[in-house]
């Protein structure tokens, strides 16, 4: 699954987007009018033109560790600004992009400091707990519970994010449901590493439906496995040659998934054991 690809989308066109354009009425300290399409939820918002202007700025960076260095600084100068969450989550998506997740983290992490119920931020910090812990890690427990928490309060506040104003109610829609989806897959991925597979089967199967046609190959590989370890072969099979529709021509995925099918088919041929008496 792209949760990486998702995330950092999402950070940008979710979040820094709408306070780039909450230019505040004066220099009074005055907050920003809210646009016509907007008249339920606010966005984050400058409270004077100085700290929009500084705001402006820092968000321009481009290279994560400027952007992470202009969002600290910001945050000292602006202890009180609404808009601080915004610029960490900046710097975290532009680690995500540069393959960096420790930093990735550790950006999150800042981001919840300001904006602990931040659906983007709970998902970006949940995926790489729950990617990233190993059977060997000694906090390895503490980790998946946290991820699996995380995961379950960027659903429970995902309907709190507003709409950008350069995006369409449909735009917004589908990446509302893609970060739900997220969010589903996540608590499964946790689930499987637990050996929960019923929990896994079910919290793939929900990611599946907020996603629809965009569900990612490897939910439908992971859902395979998940039913594979069930003993459920049936469903198993047609999850792999989802798996299969749904992935790129001689990728790694691709790959597994038809293994997964091959090795499918010939458990479903296979006759059952005689019970004995």
């Amino acid at each position: 699954m792209n949760i990486a690809k998702t995330l950092c989308t999402a950070a940008v066109l979710l979040c820094t987007t709408w306070a780039l354009a909450q230019a505040p009425a004066s220099t009074s300290g005055q907050s920003a009018a809210v646009p016509a399409n907007q008249t339920a939820k606010k966005g984050p918002q400058p409270k004077t033109q100085a700290e929009y202007e500084a705001f402006k700025t820092a968000a321009s960076q481009t290279d994560a560790a400027k952007a992470e260095a202009s969002a600290t600084d910001f945050a000292q100068k602006f202890p009180n600004s609404e808009l601080r969450p915004l610029l960490f989550q900046q710097s975290m998506g532009l680690y995500q992009a540069a393959n960096n997740s420790d930093k990735a983290l550790e950006m999150a992490r800042a981001t919840l400091k300001y904006d602990p119920h931040n659906p983007v931020a709970l998902l970006t910090a949940a995926d790489m707990l729950a990617e990233r812990t190993h059977e060997s890690d000694l906090d390895r427990d503490d980790r998946l519970a946290e991820a699996t928490a995380n995961a379950r309060n960027a659903l429970q506040y995902s309907g709190d994010l507003p709409q950008p104003a350069n995006m369409t109610p449909e735009q917004f829609a589908g990446a509302l449901a893609q970060l739900r989806g997220t969010a589903h897959e996540i608590i499964a991925t946790v689930a499987f590493k637990k050996l929960d597979y019923f929990t896994a089967i079910k919290e793939y199967n929900a990611a599946i439906a907020e996603e629809k046609e965009n569900a990612d190959a490897v939910v439908w590989l992971r859902l395979s496995v998940a039913h594979d370890k069930s003993d459920d072969y049936v469903a198993a099979l047609v999850a792999a040659k989802k798996a299969i529709a749904a992935s790129e021509p001689n990728s790694q995925i691709r790959q597994l998934a038809e293994q997964e099918k091959s090795r499918l088919e010939k458990l479903s041929a296979t006759p059952a054991p005689p019970v004995s008496k």
